[in-house]
This record gives C-alpha cells, structure tokens and sequence, in this order.
C-alpha cells in the first residue's frame, strides 16, 4: 500500500506520512472540519528511486555539494531534481494515487491542493516549514500525477538540503509524504498561534488574516490584518486592520495567481467578531489535544471554517 486516507493516520505516523499528514490524521480524528484528502506514504519515494535506479546518481550528486558554494548547491540540487521528476512513476504507485483521487473527487475532476509533508527518520524532526512545493488548484489525474512528483524533487531544494545539511541530518533519512486535499477556495485564510510569538504570552491568541489563500499572510509580501485576543475568555485586545493591496486566487485556467484586492475590501476587517471567536474556541480545544502551543493554518469558505493544518508552535512563535 502507497497511499493512506486521512481517516487512517495520526500524530504518531510522522515517519511513514511526514508532519503534515499526521497532523492532518490527527485532526480528522477530532472531526474538526479538515477537507478530505490521502497520503502518499513515505516509502512510495523510496520505490520510486529504486525502481528507476536512481539512488546511486542522487547521492553520486549529492556527495560533490559544497554546501559554502551557493551557486553550486542550486545547480547540483537542481540535477537532483531533474533526475527525480524525469524519471517515470512506478505504475503501481500510480494507479493507487488515481485511484484514490477520482474517489476523493466523486468520480470527476475536482481541485485539490497537492503539499510536501515530510519527516527525517530516527528524528523527531517532522516539518520544514516554507522549504517544500506546495501546489493549489490543481485538477485531473494525470496533473496529480506529475505534481506529486515535483513534490518528491523538492525535498531536494537547495534550502531544505542546506536545512538538513546545517542540522547534521541524513539526507538518505528524509522522508517526503505528499498529501492530496480537497482544495478549499477561501475567501479569508490566515494563521494562528496560541502563545503570542512577539511577547511569548502564553494566554494570548494571535491571528493573521488576508483575503484569499493563506499564502497571502505566510509569503511576507503583504500586509495582513492582526488580532490578538485572551484565551479563556475569549476577548478581543488587539485589532490592528492592514491596507491590502494583494490578494492570491485561484487562477482562471487552474493553479492560483496574484491579484489586485477590489477596492471596497482594501481598509475592510477580514474576520468578524463571530469568526475571530470561533478560531480561538477551536484554536484552544486544538491546544489542549496536544498539550502544547499550536501553529495552525486556516481557511474560511463560504462562511465555514476549514483547519488546514497545526503544528507544534516553538518559543517566539517560531514553527
């Protein structure tokens, strides 16, 4: 088996799923509401490479890296790359991720965001934040196909192998896990921490929000809008509303693009005084799950709220 349903991981599994699979397990697991998806396990890589002989050339590769030449480690990782998303996926694996796609879609062709989720083995490492593809709106069977190829390749991107690299981690122990989602088409997304990452409160929310998709808030191309509430009750302290000039859509012909926000929703808040306090309430009950502060991604569409993703949230809010 290549490929595992949400319904089938938990926090447990970030070896065989990566981070963000699990987590996404987990979370399903608490019937938050979390769009439907699967994983292609970790091991699937590893028959990829395998059965298209690639291990020996990859780390043939990898060994001439000077990690002090920055030049040189965007091109041999870009060798690296090739060499994975040239190659063809092993049929089995294929058929197992149609599979599973046409049963996520309902038999059509639905959007779906297709996103690194990875781990590094005998490690309590579980996410690299920013550092792996991440692809929206993406449609058909064959486009996913590929996609989760690309998704494989960007485990070697120059700023995850300089990452593993700079922590003394195995490259060979990496383990890269996409996941395919139904693809929410938000109209407000954002993240959000329960301990406050500038003053290290522990009874204080902080939320970032923006219109569209929540690539908007985490690029750091543009302003968003900022609240910061208490826990327990939830009051609202701070509501500091961002000019935004910027806004990342689905594109007409799929995947996503940047657009101009309109004009009446520049100055306007992107949440409501309801939504803040639902993302807190859920925020809190997320946190208490885990027993440790939370960065979470997520996302409102048509007015109903979509947790797309939480993880462990460091001191200074740092994930």
């Amino acid at each position: 088996m290549f490929v595992k349903g949400f319904d089938q991981l938990s926090k447990e599994m970030f070896e065989e799923c990566g981070g963000k699979a699990a987590h996404l397990g987990e979370l399903t697991g608490l019937k938050l509401r979390v769009p439907a998806g699967f994983s292609v396990l970790g091991h699937a890589y590893c028959h990829h490479l395998d059965a298209n002989n690639l291990r020996q050339r990859v780390n043939a590769v990898a060994a001439t890296i000077d990690f002090d030449d920055f030049e040189g480690l965007e091109e041999k990782t870009r060798q690296i790359r090739e060499l994975i998303t040239s190659a063809p996926m092993p049929r089995e694996i294929e058929e197992e991720i149609i599979e599973n796609y046409r049963s996520l879609s309902g038999n059509g062709d639905s959007f779906v965001a297709v996103r690194s989720s990875v781990a590094v083995r005998d490690s309590s490492v579980s996410s690299f934040p920013g550092m792996m593809d991440t692809f929206h709106y993406i449609k058909g069977a064959a486009s996913v196909v590929e996609k989760v190829k690309e998704c494989w390749a960007s485990v070697w991107s120059a700023r995850a192998a300089f990452a593993r690299h700079a922590k003394g981690l195995d490259h060979e122990k990496a383990v890269i896990a996409p996941t395919i989602q139904l693809m929410v088409n938000s109209e407000v997304a954002g993240v959000l921490f329960t301990v406050n990452p500038i003053t290290g409160s522990k009874d204080e929310i902080v939320i970032e929000s923006n219109w569209g998709l929540g690539e908007t808030v985490v690029c750091g191309r543009c302003l968003s809008d900022l609240y910061i509430a208490s826990k327990k009750p939830v009051v609202v302290k701070v509501k500091r509303i961002a000019q935004k000039t910027e806004t990342y859509v689905q594109a007409e012909r799929g995947g996503a693009q940047w657009e101009q926000v309109e004009p009446e929703k520049v100055s306007r808040a992107t949440l409501t005084d309801q939504q803040v306090e639902e993302l807190c309430r859920t925020a809190c009950l997320i946190e208490e799950h885990y027993g440790c502060h939370q960065d979470i991604e997520w996302a409102y569409e048509k007015g109903s709220l979509y947790v797309l993703q939480a993880r462990r949230a460091r001191a200074g809010g740092e994930s």
